[in-house]
């Protein structure tokens, strides 16, 4: 093992649960973003609307980006470090370069501060930030016609739609109320790989402090991995009755079936057959094993209709 630990890329981590969150509904989400000429990297996340601003969109956002109607949002993520003046003056200049890279005018572009942490109220009135009306959102005076947005994530309202974000707060408390939002949530409007980003998150961000898991080298991958494990290990402990109570699990164990790979796709499906109908024959597993992604994508439809035997589900 190496005496170097990894560091966890936390504006990676948001940036992978903003994509499944918001890229369906028109707003790219990249962290690649040119706002220095040379190394290190900003921790920067680039939120760029397609097409126009939706109400879609509105419903996914988070208090502090909703109301921004504009092209393009610059977030610089702040997770375990706490905020200063030089933060702030970075931000400006993240700003500036990346208004001149991508050739914006001033009216295109916001840039905003997303902070896990609480900033102490001096600071806020040192550098002129002041409450806009929505809770965790702050503004302060225009400096040559630009003004920054801070977006406090212990502050924010537990709505679903900042739920997402404040699963990075720094308190523990606010980070299970948002976790808990969302598991009441789930399935309603979002995707299998976002619920499966959610449960990854939520296996390691409850674990302790961001703090103590700065040093973890979490990624958007290993999260993912995770979030597959516990998707799959509860609705193995679900009974018939509570798998079929899920709110759209019809939607959920399909999509699931054509996003993985086919020896997934097998093993789900022979998973929900055996709570079906118990410990299936030879001939039922030599059909799964042979068949392609599209049959067993029929096959789970059919079972979701509640069939009465096998041969309901694998007829012809």
């Amino acid at each position: 093992m190496s005496d170097t630990q990894s560091k966890t890329c936390w504006h990676c981590l948001i940036a992978a649960t903003l994509k499944e969150l918001l890229e369906p509904v028109g707003i790219e989400v990249r962290t690649e973003v040119p706002v220095l000429a040379q190394p290190p990297n900003a921790d920067i996340i680039l939120l760029q609307r397609k097409a126009g601003r939706t109400e879609e969109q509105c419903l996914l956002m988070a208090d502090g980006l909703l109301d921004l109607d504009v092209e393009q949002i610059l977030a610089e993520i702040k997770v375990t470090q706490s905020l200063n003046e030089r933060v702030f003056a970075k931000a400006y200049r993240y700003d500036d370069s990346y208004l001149e890279y991508a050739k914006l005018e001033l009216h295109q572009l916001r840039t905003v501060i997303i902070s896990s942490k609480t900033p102490q109220k001096s600071l806020l009135a040192r550098c002129s930030f002041q409450p806009i009306g929505m809770n965790g959102v702050y503004e302060n005076q225009p400096i040559f016609g630009r003004t920054l947005r801070l977006i406090v994530l212990n502050q924010l309202d537990n709505h679903a739609r900042n739920a997402p974000l404040k699963c990075f707060a720094s308190r523990m408390e606010e980070r299970r109320l948002a976790f808990e939002t969302l598991e009441q949530d789930r399935l309603v409007h979002v995707s299998k790989s976002f619920n499966t980003v959610i449960a990854g998150l939520r296996s390691n961000l409850m674990q302790g402090s961001l703090n103590h898991l700065d040093n973890a080298g979490l990624t958007p991958d290993s999260v993912m991995r995770v979030g597959r494990r516990m998707l799959e290990a509860t609705l193995d402990m679900m009974d018939e009755e509570e798998l079929y109570a899920i709110p759209r699990l019809e939607h959920f164990l399909v999509q699931k079936l054509q996003d993985g790979e086919q020896r997934g796709e097998a093993k789900i499906l022979t998973r929900l057959l055996q709570r079906r109908f118990g410990t299936l024959p030879d001939w039922a597993n030599d059909k799964i094993t042979k068949a392609k992604s599209s049959e067993m994508e029929e096959w789970s439809l059919r079972l979701m209709d509640a069939p009465n035997s096998l041969e309901e589900v694998f007829a012809e």
